[in-house]
């Protein structure tokens, strides 16, 4: 009789077992995906790093990583900004290789909101020479939500008429 009620809990025990290593398994990859999203989600440490990355990716006209950097309240507004800017870039005729940024000055930190400024010239390059454009003032609002520093507003030269002859355009 011992031996039948034995062989009966058998099954369940390793079932048992079987669930309690897959949750182990399942637990890890699922909660780094957790950690991953919330950091992706949680904008950056600091308001000249928002700023990099806006410029970084205006620059590689990559939009990847984008959108953790703008302010939810306005992200669509930004992101479409940001697309029209890399659109006009395009249409020029004669995109630029890159863009390159002076340093990052953020200027007035207070109540979770940050001012940075720098210039932004145009870097083009042909064969072995690179043809480096004039020197223009950006302008960033930034603002600390939800952990992280987002980009608010940008005050961007035009790129056609400031960047490039309007006749070009």
């Amino acid at each position: 009789m011992k031996r039948e009620a034995t062989s009966k809990r058998w099954p369940w025990v390793l079932l048992s077992l079987v669930v309690l290593a897959c949750s182990g398994v399942l637990a890890v990859p699922a909660a780094w995906a957790v950690k991953i999203q919330v950091q992706a989600d949680s904008g950056e440490p600091a308001p000249d790093a928002a700023v990099a990355v806006y410029l970084l990716r205006l620059s590689s006209g990559d939009s990847s990583g984008l959108r953790r950097v703008l302010a939810a309240e306005r992200r669509d507004d930004l992101f479409d900004q940001w697309g029209a800017y890399r659109a006009e870039m395009s249409r020029s005729g004669n995109p630029p290789s890159k863009l390159e940024s002076g340093p990052l000055q953020v200027n007035h930190v207070r109540d979770g909101a940050a001012l940075v400024a720098t210039e932004v010239h145009a870097v083009w390059w042909q064969d072995r020479l690179s043809l480096v454009g004039d020197r223009h003032a950006w302008r960033f609002e930034v603002r600390k939500d939800w952990g992280g520093w987002r980009v608010w507003r940008v005050e961007a030269p035009a790129w056609c008429g400031d960047y490039i002859r309007a006749s070009r355009c």
